[in-house]
């Protein structure tokens, strides 16, 4: 009689995000509503992040800068737009020191939005405008990051997922007050974990997601179900801090086109709310990629503005509240199986160790993120080329 399998047959992240059936059921575990109209404030959020009505004066002239003097296109179309425009002298959101990196970001993704086999070099370039919204530029205060691990919200038995892009905001101050108060803790010590949004809790630096993108080739809906999925980790945590209602912004992109998602929690916070807006960014246009770039400068400044002011009168949640706002899904168990030795052939594990008696640790070996990082290496090769 063969000895029963011990591993979890719950799903991965990425294997949630990929069905239909199975992301509707997390949705509904999860209490998370797509809905297609906005609220008000939602709606005004967006409108001034997006709104560009005046721009740097140097902007409305040939541009000095060696790197642009092959750019031609994106020179004319950077100066007649900027002509329609009023001018201020001050260049608030550093858009001339920017516009070699946003020239060289519009040229990959022109010679590359109609190629699927180059959605390594299309997503770099995105990731690269993002980046140097929020954290490349030294009056930029949050950290980016790829691929990062995170704890997704009603989950049970494979609680992890990943990210293709996020934005987080560090806060040393939240920080030190959670890891003052956690020792007052009477209860479940482990209740401060669902503080924290990463896979790992409090052995990382403290930070609060900002923002989130993911852009890898878009199949089934698969980048929308992965950002919801971050989003609602993002707004959990939020909640789990006692932090205020907020709007917490995502995109989404497919060949070179990005859609922003915004994320609120309705008024009695039983609700998640997602909405995504109806205007993009065609980084196929110049004007465009500017936008895109003012547009996560302007929320950057938002963000660290709000947590700081915040902050003046925030207090850690007590143990109660927490009790009350756990999301994070259990944690990994030392799930194991008993491997066979018709599995491989010759009593070995695919060359992976364990014969017909040997242990192997389930997570040591997750086979779609292997499969995904395999698949990734492969396109950054082909780009290379």
């Amino acid at each position: 009689m063969p000895t029963p399998s011990l591993v979890s047959d719950c799903p991965s992240g990425d294997a949630v995000a990929m069905s239909p059936p199975l992301f509707s059921a997390w949705m509904d575990g999860a209490k998370v509503t797509e809905i297609m109209i906005p609220p008000k404030e939602v709606a005004d959020h967006f409108d001034e992040l997006y709104q560009l009505k005046e721009v740097p004066k140097a902007l409305q002239v040939p541009l000095l800068t060696s790197y642009l003097d092959s750019q031609t296109k994106f020179q004319l179309a950077v100066r007649t737009w900027a002509s329609t425009l009023s001018s201020v002298e001050e260049d608030e959101y550093g858009i001339l020191t920017a516009l070699p990196n946003l020239a060289f970001a519009y040229d990959h993704v022109c010679k590359t939005s109609n190629n699927h086999s180059k959605e390594h070099t299309q997503r770099r370039s995105i990731e690269d405008i993002i980046e140097l919204a929020f954290s490349a530029r030294v009056d930029r205060h949050c950290d980016f990051k790829t691929e990062e691990s995170y704890r997704l919200v009603a989950s049970p038995g494979n609680p992890d997922a990943q990210s293709d892009t996020l934005v987080t905001i560090p806060s040393k101050t939240i920080d030190d007050r959670i890891r003052m108060d956690r020792f007052s803790f009477q209860g479940d010590l482990t209740i401060s974990q669902h503080l924290y949004w990463s896979a790992d809790g409090m052995t990382d630096g403290f930070s609060i997601i900002g923002f989130a993108g993911e852009f890898k080739k878009d199949a089934n809906n698969c980048n929308k179900n992965q950002l919801i999925m971050v989003l609602a980790t993002a707004q959990a945590q939020r909640k789990a801090l006692s932090l205020n209602r907020s709007i917490i912004m995502g995109a989404i992109s497919c060949r070179g086109r990005v859609q922003i998602f915004s994320s609120y929690w309705t008024s009695d916070e039983s609700l998640l709310c997602i909405y995504v807006h109806e205007q993009e960014f065609d980084l196929s246009d110049p004007i465009q990629v500017i936008r895109l770039y003012v547009f996560c400068s302007k929320l950057e400044k938002v963000l660290q503005g709000t947590l700081a002011s915040e902050l003046k009168t925030w207090n850690t949640p007590t143990e109660v509240t927490l009790q009350s706002r756990k999301w994070r899904s259990p944690d990994h168990s030392r799930k194991r199986r008993r491997t066979e030795a018709g599995e491989s052939g010759n009593g070995t594990n695919g060359g992976r160790g364990g014969g017909n008696n040997d242990l192997v640790d389930a997570n040591e070996f997750d086979g779609d993120r292997y499969m995904n990082v395999m698949k990734w290496r492969d396109e950054v090769v082909k780009d290379g080329k």
